[in-house]
């Protein structure tokens, strides 16, 4: 995410939910299919937009959606925004000035095996023993000697 932000050029808290929802899905696709999550292939799904003064991703012209079912909104969500002391984010944000966002034309990668495997699928809240698998735990320790066993309807 801080790759993201800083080729951008904007501050995590200019970001929207539904952005916010974007990155974290893409994310997951890729970690979950051992892909490294970078900033051209976020690219390759999602161009930068601006909505209701903050920013956001949408689907990029003719490349596939890999997003189904995303949510239609969050209501009241300004409501529920809290202060992260600038201590603990490891990259500098800027804050961006609403100026005009130039439509980006990229090829699509069609033919790459990254490509390929990040197939569509649908918005949805994850366990802990997902995000686990997926090395995106909070939970789980970078450092730990161990491997995770993912258990699905009591098998594993």
């Amino acid at each position: 995410m801080a790759h993201i932000l800083q080729y951008y050029g904007f501050h995590i808290s200019q970001m929207s939910p539904p952005g916010m929802v974007r990155f974290r899905h893409f994310e997951f696709l890729c970690r979950s299919h051992d892909v490294e999550p970078t900033v051209e292939r976020f690219r390759a799904f999602y161009q930068l937009i601006r909505n209701m003064g903050f920013y956001s991703f949408g689907n990029r012209g003719f490349a596939k959606k890999i997003l189904l079912n995303p949510p239609k909104s969050f209501h009241d969500w300004k409501q529920k925004i809290f202060f992260i002391q600038e201590e603990v984010i490891p990259i500098a944000m800027t804050f961006r000035a609403p100026d005009v966002i130039e439509k980006e034309e990229l090829a699509i990668p069609k033919k790459q095996d990254w490509y390929v495997k990040l197939t569509a699928t649908p918005n949805r809240v994850f366990g802990e023993n997902v995000l686990i698998a997926a090395r995106m735990s909070d939970q789980w320790p970078d450092d730990s000697k161990e491997a995770p066993v993912l258990k699905f309807q009591g098998r594993g």
